[in-house]
């Protein structure tokens, strides 16, 4: 990740020396040109026009302060004009001192360039900077190199404004614009000394990570004037984490540091815990150790319940050699309540809890009760039906032995007998014999 920051750095770097080996046509003292009109104060010695308009179409037209014209056709040893396919660049020296406005099918990106004693100076900033940084800026006004006294900025406002680039690769890829900051001469705040000349703002750089173009400008009845500079906001080198909050354990707040970026040992951060629900707070120093690339902070458990936010400021030295003030995401943690049992309703329960157990109980044997009756009733009836198909074959069995002896009987008097019997005598007797005496 820190290899894909370096890269951009890397081509912001290498916009900013293409910036400036253009120079003769983008300057960082450029001045917007909103609504086709800009106003030229007293004693501004040359002025270009920069102004893009529809591709093939004709050159634009320029309308004094007293309504004449400045068309292409007027070159002159006061007027120079370079007309392109979609640009023409106009420059005009010693113009007349009023409003100007700019006529034609005008589109994009246009500026004026002003060679004047009156100039802007900013301190620039630097290329690479953090999300969440904070740093001073200041800003003057100077007339043949002397700092503007106070009578002649006493309209003066100092306004510096970033610019999105709308890149794709970079989180701020939908960001437009957006005031970042005005700069005083009261001696407030962070401006040292009041209407000396030295106007001064304090940057919070409370923006995603990309490429910016930040542009101050100062703006009266007057004049304007404008400064323009490219810079890059870094990931924050320090990542905090609030640990799981554990029951009767203390709050812990781990901070995961680039070293690469930063060196530890210079490290200091200054907290604030805050009860939420009370207000109170109390304060807190964290010191990074050399060679340290992960910390834990161990907060003492706060004895009342509640919501509890942490803030943090982060001062440090870059590997850069840069001293630099960022202020960290805020943190939070929660105290529950803890858990209260009430111990008046301990014997109601134990009680109850033993009635339902002992109704479980009674409940359970009537069903045991009445399933082994119902079991008693079955091998009852099981064990009668076997006694009764025991009984019935013990009497066929009987029976088939009586009629077997009866036969062997008649057989053994057949044998003995002197006069065989006739056939149907025979059969009668058969027929006569008393088998009912079989079921005898």
């Amino acid at each position: 990740m820190r290899n894909i920051w370096l890269l951009l750095a890397l081509i912001g770097a290498v916009s900013i020396s293409t910036f400036t080996s253009a120079k003769s046509v983008y300057q960082t003292s450029d001045i917007t040109l909103l609504d086709n009109r800009f106003r030229v104060d007293h004693g501004i010695d040359k002025i270009t026009f920069i102004i893009a308009r529809e591709r093939f179409s004709k050159a634009v037209i320029l309308v004094r302060p007293d309504g004449s014209k400045v068309y292409i056709w007027d070159k002159s040893d006061r007027v120079h004009w370079i007309e392109g396919e979609e640009n023409d660049i106009i420059t005009i020296d010693q113009p007349m001192a009023g409003p100007w406005q700019a006529i034609g099918k005008i589109q994009g990106n246009n500026r004026i360039q002003l060679l004047s004693d009156v100039k802007l100076q900013v301190n620039r900033l630097p290329i690479q900077l953090y999300s969440g940084e904070r740093l001073k800026v200041s800003g003057e006004l100077l007339h043949l190199e002397e700092r503007l006294n106070e009578s002649y900025l006493r309209d003066a406002e100092l306004i510096m404004t970033a610019y999105g680039y709308n890149r794709t690769e970079d989180e701020n890829f939908n960001f437009t614009s957006q005031e970042l900051a005005r700069f005083n001469d009261k001696g407030v705040f962070y401006d040292e000394l009041p209407e000396d000349g030295l106007f001064t703002a304090f940057l919070q750089l409370d923006l995603d990570t990309g490429k910016y173009k930040f542009e101050v400008a100062v703006k009266n009845h007057a004049f304007t004037r404008s400064f323009n500079q490219d810079v890059i906001l870094f990931p924050k080198p320090i990542k905090t984490q609030m640990l799981s909050l554990l029951e009767g354990e203390d709050p812990q707040l781990k901070l995961t540091y680039d070293i690469a970026e930063l060196k530890p040992e210079s490290i200091v951060i200054k907290g604030r815990l805050l009860a939420v629900n009370s207000g109170e707070s109390s304060d807190f120093i964290i010191y990074g150790e050399a060679d340290m690339a992960e910390q834990i902070h161990t907060f003492q458990r706060p004895d009342e319940t509640g919501n509890y936010s942490i803030d943090l400021m982060l001062f440090a030295t870059t590997k850069a050699g840069r001293e630099i003030i960022m202020k960290l995401p805020a943190e939070a943690f929660v105290i529950p309540k803890p858990i209260f049992i009430d111990s008046a309703l301990i014997p109601a329960a134990t009680v109850s809890q033993a009635e339902t157990t002992e109704t479980s109980m009674t409940l359970l044997e009537d069903t045991e009760s009445d399933w082994n009756l119902v079991l008693w009733v079955v091998g009852s009836l099981l064990a009668l039906l076997v006694l009764a198909v025991t009984a019935l074959f013990t009497i066929k069995f009987w029976q088939k032995r009586k009629f077997e002896k009866v036969i062997s009987n008649q057989m053994d008097g057949e044998i003995t007998a002197p006069m065989p019997l006739g056939r149907g005598d025979e059969l009668n007797k058969m027929t006569n014999l008393d088998l009912n005496s079989l079921d005898k």
